[in-house]
Parts: C-alpha cells; structure tokens; sequence
C-alpha cells in the first residue's frame, strides 16, 4: 500500500508543480500583454483564480500525506503513551469527518457547476468545482490510512506519512 500511497503523493506533486507554472506563464503573460502591448487578456484574471484554486485543493491532499499541514502541536508534544494516541485518533477522526464535508459538498458544487458558465470562457463551471470531491476522497484516503496505523500500532508521531 505504500507504494500507491507514494504514487499517489508523485502525481500530485506533478499536478500542483504543473499548475504553479502554468499560472506563473499566465500571469507573465498578462503582465507582458498589459504593459508591453497594452492590451490586458480578459480571461486571465479568471483562468488563474481557477488554477489557484486547483493548486490549493490538490495541495490540501499532498500536504496532510506529508504532515506539512501547519499546526499546533504543543500539546501532542506534550503527551506521550495511550493519550498522546487517543489525541491522534481523535485529530485524524475530525479529518476524515471534514473529508467527508468536502467531498459532500463538492459533489453539490459539482451538479450546481452543470447548469452554469464562467463569465469570462464560458467554461462549464463543473469543470472547475470537481477537485473539491476528488481532493476530498484523497484527504479521506490518506485520514484513513493514517488512522488505520495509528489505531493498529503505537503512537503516531504527527508529522509523518502513513
């Protein structure tokens, strides 16, 4: 399983890095168009808004298999033994919960985005909300795989992949 944990964690870093550069050549762009050509592009302003939002979503998911997430691990510290687990259990229970709320409330976003257009492309709006339920089956993927080792063996250290 790790290694499709690790699979995983490689397409999403080669999708976020893909995005990052695409809206940075996007911007350069606009920039070039605005001040070299003065002529602005319309579209760009929103095709990156909906890069960025990709990049955060897909992000989202990649970070908390690292345990990059920024957090506060004062107390976690603190602890040891079967508290020090029970806390774990617990924070990665509230994750698989808001996985959960993602992936819900995306799949709503996601048959709203059918019956509307960005103003801009006039993109099917759908095209742009399905990374909320797919970063959301990710997150859950990566909670429950973290949950499953926390629960099955010791404690869990908070920074760490499954």
């Amino acid at each position: 399983m790790e290694k499709v944990d690790k699979f995983i964690f490689k397409v999403l870093c080669w999708a976020c890095a893909a995005l990052m550069f695409s809206m940075m050549a996007l911007i350069f762009t606009q920039v070039i168009a605005r001040y070299v050509f003065n002529n602005s592009l319309t579209w760009s302003e929103e095709v990156g808004r909906y890069i960025f939002v990709w990049m955060s979503f897909l992000g989202l998911a990649a970070v908390y298999y690292k345990g990059s997430h920024i957090s506060l691990n004062f107390l976690l510290d603190k602890l040891s033994g079967p508290y020090k687990k029970s806390l774990r259990i617990f924070i990665d229970s509230l994750t698989i919960f808001l996985s959960c709320v993602i992936i819900m409330g995306g799949y709503r976003l996601v048959e709203l985005g059918m019956r509307q257009r960005s103003a801009a492309l006039r993109l099917p709006m759908h095209m742009v909300y399905i990374v909320l339920p797919i970063s959301g089956i990710l997150l859950l993927y990566f909670a429950l795989r973290r949950f499953y080792a926390t629960a099955r063996s010791g404690t869990s250290s908070g920074g760490t992949a499954p």
